[in-house]
């Protein structure tokens, strides 16, 4: 990889985590498309392993509460970590447009359907099964492009979560996820030890990225918030369809 290209890859990681920030969510909807324009697929999944580790477990320690939230959502947690784990041998070896026209008809309808239906959550008894069927769907999709983000935000939402558990919720999920990315992309030999190192490396402008990112989101109120979210929902839906059809 050569400077240029690693400038543009760090630029890449930073937009992502500033996005991150703000909005608790991001940082694989925003770099990994990027990054794929830079590096291509396999690389920006290797790339982004310890960075999507180490941004969501700095914001689901942060204002307490993650051992209870773990409590509330270990099926989830779980199914998603070994199903994410396992994806991971599958890594570009399937088609990803069916996947990413469905995702990104998702990420635009359900989250309009819920704000135009607040009355509308996740309820108790339905999560002792969508929790663990979730997990293995957005493992699955995880683990092949590294964004299982959009699945489990989705289903975040629904549960119609507080500003501070909503991030505390959404951030432990993508740690254990992308620890299970992690385990699985350079455990089982899916990238080399290079890339580890580069991987390292873009710690540093995700971390910054995500400060100034937080800098802005602690003077977001409940209301505003939200609508940062339905931005990033809609947003991120229109660039999957782009895709899809591209």
């Amino acid at each position: 990889m050569d400077f240029l290209t690693f400038g543009l890859a760090a630029l890449c990681v930073f937009i992502g985590g500033a996005v991150k920030g703000v909005a608790a969510l991001g940082l694989p909807l925003v770099a990994i498309p990027l990054l794929t324009l830079v590096v291509g697929l396999k690389t920006a999944v290797a790339l982004m392993a310890l960075p999507l580790i180490g941004s969501n477990l700095i914001q689901s320690l942060q204002g307490g509460g993650m051992l209870t939230m773990l409590r509330r959502l270990w099926p989830l947690a779980g199914s998603v970590f070994v199903c994410t784990l396992l994806g991971t041998q599958l890594l570009v070896a399937v088609p990803l447009h069916l996947l990413e026209g469905f995702i990104g008809v998702a990420l635009i309808v359900l989250p309009i359907y819920l704000h135009f239906r607040p009355e509308v959550r996740l309820s108790e008894r339905h999560r002792l099964w969508s929790d663990p069927a979730m997990g293995v769907f957005a493992g699955f999709f995880g683990g092949i492009s590294a964004l299982y983000g959009p699945p489990l935000m989705l289903y975040v939402l629904g549960m119609r979560l507080p500003k501070e558990e909503f991030v505390v919720a959404i951030s432990l999920l993508y740690w254990i996820a992308g620890l299970g990315l992690f385990l699985g992309v350079y455990g089982l030999g899916v990238a080399n030890l290079t890339l580890l190192g580069l991987s390292a490396v873009m710690l540093v402008p995700v971390a910054l990225g995500l400060w100034l990112g937080q800098l802005v989101q602690v003077k977001l109120s409940e209301a505003r918030f939200h609508q940062v979210l339905m931005v990033v929902y809609l947003a991120t839906g229109a660039s999957f369809l782009v895709q899809a059809i591209a």
